[in-house]
């Protein structure tokens, strides 16, 4: 491979972010496949967990911070340099700043790849990414994503589902009891539409119908975790059009999740993948419709959880997502001549 280590082994590193715990998964996910993978953060910030080096930045949106960043930076990228053949940029994020860091990087014949996490290329204009005329690989989350991201000079978008240990995520499945337990648990409510899942709920209530509202803000992820065990079902978001990792952890904990699907990236998804999507469908102004027939019918929530569990083990475990990663990775490696 290009750049490629002695031994002839691929060795990636993955920075400077660990959004919702997904990079770190992909990471782990190759060094269980054999490949020499780390993640390295620019700092712990909500909703990540995990690292194996931490450059403890400061504020990296202030430009007080650079005199105190950059040279932490600068090192990091040296002793990178040295000990990796593809670098695995997250969130449209560099290790240094992309006019430094990029054309060390091909100046060193090293691998690029860039991968999304949503708002950071959905919808943005070409002239915002520039950075991704430097990528050998470009990856996106979802085949919406990849629709609404924007065309330019560089590769076409690789879909490839976020990932999830799910050694780390034993099912907790439940039998419904005399009352629904809706849990929601919004990063951004205008994202997320809660609103619309308050006002469900509580008009649901209102007319009599048995059910309850978790709404989880604000909170370790453990506490968290523990409360979407509690829950019958798991309400994700209501607006984006597609899934994310609170309904992949939801699935993993066998718990039935209702969220908003674009229906055009759903077909898609399901013929890449060869199954149906087993999520509840709804948006904001079906929801309480969609709340009021599961409470109907509660009796079958543990099968549509079971349902999502099986479907988490096929497209989301870490180590089948790492499978389609190291492909991407050697199409995108030449062999050395």
């Amino acid at each position: 491979m290009r750049g490629s280590s002695e031994d002839g082994a691929v060795k990636v590193l993955h920075s400077p972010v660990n959004i919702a715990g997904g990079p770190g998964a992909i990471s782990q996910g190759l060094r269980d496949l054999g490949v020499e993978s780390t993640l390295l953060v620019f700092n712990e910030r909500p909703f990540e967990r995990g690292f194996d080096r931490n450059l403890h930045l400061r504020d990296t949106s202030r430009r007080s911070s650079v005199p105190f960043n950059l040279p932490k930076q600068v090192a990091a990228l040296v002793w990178a340099l040295q000990r990796f053949d593809v670098f695995h940029f997250h969130a449209g994020m560099t290790l240094a700043p992309a006019r430094l860091n990029l054309p060390v990087l091909k100046a060193f014949r090293k691998g690029i790849v860039f991968q999304s996490w949503g708002s950071d290329l959905r919808g943005r204009r070409a002239e915002e990414v520039g950075y991704l005329r430097s990528a050998d690989a470009v990856v996106v989350g979802s085949y919406l994503t990849r629709r609404l991201s924007p065309q330019g000079p560089w590769p076409e978008y690789d879909v490839v589902p976020p990932a999830i240990v799910l050694r780390d995520w034993e099912p907790a499945p439940k039998e419904p009891g005399e009352v629904l337990r809706v849990a929601h648990a919004p990063s951004k409510r205008a994202v997320k539409g809660t609103d619309a899942v308050i006002a469900a709920v509580e008009g649901l209530r209102a007319r009599g119908a048995p059910v309850e509202l978790d709404l989880i803000e604000g909170v370790p992820h453990r506490e968290a975790r523990r409360r979407y065990e509690d829950a019958d079902v798991i309400v994700d978001q209501l607006r984006v059009g597609w899934y994310g990792m609170l309904a992949i952890e939801s699935m993993a904990l066998a718990k039935p999740v209702v969220v908003h699907l674009d229906e055009e990236a759903a077909a898609k998804t399901e013929k890449a993948f060869g199954l149906e999507l087993p999520l509840i469908r709804a948006d904001e102004q079906g929801l309480a419709g969609v709340l009021a027939g599961l409470i109907e019918k509660r009796e079958s929530l543990p099968e549509r959880g079971r349902r999502g569990r099986e479907y988490v083990e096929r497209v989301h475990a870490h180590t089948e997502v790492a499978r389609r990663v190291l492909e991407i990775y050697e199409r995108v490696m030449p062999e050395s001549s």
